[in-house]
């Protein structure tokens, strides 16, 4: 049998069973010896049995009396006895399952619900949006955790309220609730624009400084270099002047 094969085989002790509740391996294979007269072994789908003797007889021959499904839904041809529960378990499962029969989806991964449980595209990854969720796990439908004011099924959008900037922020400014005053325009929702006479979140602060009238035009100050270029351009004129 190739070793890629789904299905593993059953060995059984030709003649002698085993009460020690060990596990035995070939290759990728691993029994436990089974009565071959148990009324499970005529069904289809052969369980394993651990035996009722009372006492371990040495296996002097092993056959291949029949092979059985490791119930891993075809993404596990691995199977292994855990002796303390008394369970047999899919070892390594592929296609991004998990669990006992490779029956449940890996973290990060959701279930196709039009997909057979044996199909290799059984589980698809969430893509949640790192800026807009919580963590990269989904639920059952493919809806991921969205952090505060982002929406959709990957968190990659804003709820009403919000801008979305590598995340979802709540709106500076908007053409509803939260209006530029003054005379600003907002912009993209991230901040107002304000004429040079106010400032603020909302252009909602006057520039002026109370009591003073900033209607009226500035005073002139020259400075000292000023002041003594316009000396030399007077003393030249006057030089250049007939009297």
């Amino acid at each position: 049998m190739a070793e890629n094969d789904t299905k593993s085989f059953l060995l059984l002790h030709a003649d002698s069973l085993s009460s020690s509740g060990s596990v035995y391996g070939v290759g990728n294979s691993h029994f436990s010896p089974l009565n071959p007269h148990h009324p499970d072994l005529s069904e289809g789908l052969l369980k394993l049995l651990i035996s009722g003797e009372p006492q371990a007889r040495q296996l002097f021959g092993i056959i291949y009396d029949a092979f059985r499904d490791c119930e891993c839904y075809g993404h596990s041809n691995r199977c292994s006895y855990i002796d303390y529960l008394n369970i047999v378990t899919c070892v390594s499962c592929k296609h991004n399952t998990r669990g006992q029969n490779c029956q449940h989806c890996r973290l990060g991964y959701f279930r196709n619900a039009s997909a057979e449980l044996d199909d290799e595209n059984v589980c698809i990854e969430c893509n949640c949006n790192q800026m807009g969720s919580v963590h990269d796990r989904c639920n059952g439908t493919g809806y991921c955790q969205c952090k505060d004011g982002a929406t959709g099924a990957k968190c990659d959008d804003c709820l009403p309220g919000y801008y979305w900037k590598q995340g979802c922020y709540s709106n500076v400014c908007d053409e509803e609730m939260l209006l530029c005053q003054n005379g600003g325009t907002c912009n993209q929702n991230q901040k107002c624009i304000c004429p040079p006479e106010f400032k603020g979140v909302l252009c909602q602060q006057s520039r002026c400084e109370a009591g003073k009238d900033c209607s009226a035009a500035p005073p002139l100050h020259l400075s000292t270099a000023a002041l003594l270029l316009c000396t030399l351009l007077a003393n030249l004129l006057n030089t250049l002047t007939p009297h």
